[in-house]
């Protein structure tokens, strides 16, 4: 049976156990991450969290970085060039605050938004760690996730976060997102630090740009070839895990 109604409780127990265990302390938990929009790709990725921050940062594999190209039955022609750059997402849960690191340049800014979370009473050991599931549409996708009771954080992969325990597996209804935590281990500091020096953008903003930037280049293509060819190009298609209006 869902319990949706007892989330903001299990957040305000969540939040006093962090008090009082997790003071001080640091975490790093590497993922298996996949997805599955133009074939398979392979990321290597980590969160990095202490009690009111965290970072999760991921990075093609050197042989998913390749630009694909697809054409269909009608002639029209699709270019994804994958976006090969780390990406990082800082997370400042107290200030509701999460920024994005874009193409090594941009640091993306906007306010925190919290998946609202279904929990249920399922119960199962996943990698040696007792998990309890839970569900939630978030960012166009419907997630079903399984997070470790013995871990009382409230952060999880990618911008999945809220829940009263780490999310050791998480995985969208299409199965084109996944994410599987295969290592925990305690750290002396958080080593996934916010560079101030980068220029930041608000996320509207960056959105706008990269509309621009695909734009250009979709025009500079058809101006070496034929006007009339119906061209899509789409940036950093490897790594679209948010679905946007």
């Amino acid at each position: 049976m869902k319990k949706s109604y007892i989330h903001i409780f299990n957040l305000i127990v969540t939040l006093i156990i962090i008090n009082s265990c997790y003071s001080q302390n640091n975490y790093q938990v590497k993922y298996k991450m996949t997805t599955l929009f133009d074939g398979v790709k392979n990321y290597e990725a980590k969160l990095t969290f202490s009690e009111q921050n965290s970072c999760f940062e991921y990075k093609l594999s050197t042989k998913d970085t390749a630009t694909v190209e697809s054409q269909d039955e009608n002639g029209n022609k699709t270019i994804a060039i994958p976006n090969v750059n780390q990406q990082s997402i800082f997370i400042n849960f107290k200030d509701k605050k999460i920024s994005e690191l874009k193409h090594l340049k941009y640091l993306v800014e906007d306010t925190l938004s919290i998946p609202q979370w279904d929990i249920t009473d399922l119960i199962k050991t996943i990698n040696n760690y007792q998990c309890q599931k839970a569900t939630t549409f978030y960012k166009g996708r419907f997630y079903e996730v399984w997070y470790a009771i013995e871990y009382p954080s409230i952060f999880g992969p990618w911008k999945l976060n809220g829940l009263p325990g780490l999310i050791i597996l998480a995985q969208d209804k299409k199965n084109e997102v996944y994410f599987e935590a295969i290592e925990i281990k305690k750290i002396d500091k958080n080593t996934c630090q916010i560079d101030n020096s980068m220029k930041k953008i608000a996320k509207n903003e960056f959105d706008n740009l990269i509309k621009k930037r695909q734009k250009d280049y979709e025009e500079r293509l058809k101006s070496m070839g034929d006007r009339n060819l119906k061209l899509s190009v789409k940036f950093g298609k490897a790594i679209d895990i948010e679905i946007l209006d």
